[in-house]
């Protein structure tokens, strides 16, 4: 009788083990199931490099006008390389040094007359949605979407596994009307990427380019 127990509670830990391993197995095919891949990069006619791999240097003098967007001294687009398995969702935001009122603030993007900056987007294929906490936003929507601006948040398209690269901005300049408040400061532009699953309402970070220097 003893002897039963014992191969009972044994084969017992053999199914329990057996499940463990199940469930754990399942488990990480799921997480890596859900990898998105995706990254940034910088391209230009010439070459191209990764955001992670830029770093600019602090003393970089930046004018009205220049495009902060460059590699080498050479104008240049960033755009996001898609190796996800699933359908995904991509968004940007773009902050950057203000003066307008003396002293500097960083201040989020909103593609109005009251930005300092301008923003050239590669294409057609992004819309603007002001998000509950009053931060402006830029989605990847596709060509077909037909609206500079999202009116319902939860009916964005989603960008499927076979899209592959894709243009996001090819300028960003201080604008050439700008008060001299800027003469010798301290600026700073930074484009953040997220992206989301598209039945997911998580968003996480991607990337982000930054570009940092003094106004002339």
């Amino acid at each position: 009788m003893v002897k039963r127990i014992i191969l009972f509670v044994a084969s017992l830990a053999v199914v329990i083990g057996l499940m463990t391993s199940s469930s754990s197995f399942a488990w990480f095919a799921s997480t890596i199931q859900r990898n998105q891949s995706i990254s940034v990069s910088v391209v230009s006619n010439v070459f191209s490099a990764s955001v992670s791999d830029l770093i600019s240097p602090e003393n970089t003098i930046i004018m009205q006008g220049d495009n902060l967007i460059n590699l080498d001294g050479n104008s240049a687009n960033l755009q996001i390389e898609n190796h996800s398995t699933t359908d995904t969702q991509v968004r940007v935001s773009i902050e950057y040094t203000s003066y307008r009122s003396g002293s500097p603030r960083q201040v989020v993007y909103s593609a109005s007359e009251e930005d300092d900056i301008i923003v050239e987007f590669a294409s057609d294929a992004w819309a603007k949605d002001v998000n509950v906490g009053g931060v402006t936003y830029f989605y990847y929507v596709g060509n077909a979407y037909g609206s500079e601006t999202i009116s319902d948040i939860d009916s964005l398209p989603a960008i499927s596994a076979q899209v592959g690269k894709i243009p996001v901005i090819s300028k960003i300049a201080y604008k050439d009307d700008i008060s001299y408040n800027y003469s010798g400061k301290k600026i700073n532009v930074k484009v953040s990427f997220e992206s989301k699953q598209a039945e997911n309402v998580t968003w996480s970070s991607i990337d982000s380019y930054d570009v940092s220097g003094v106004g002339k």
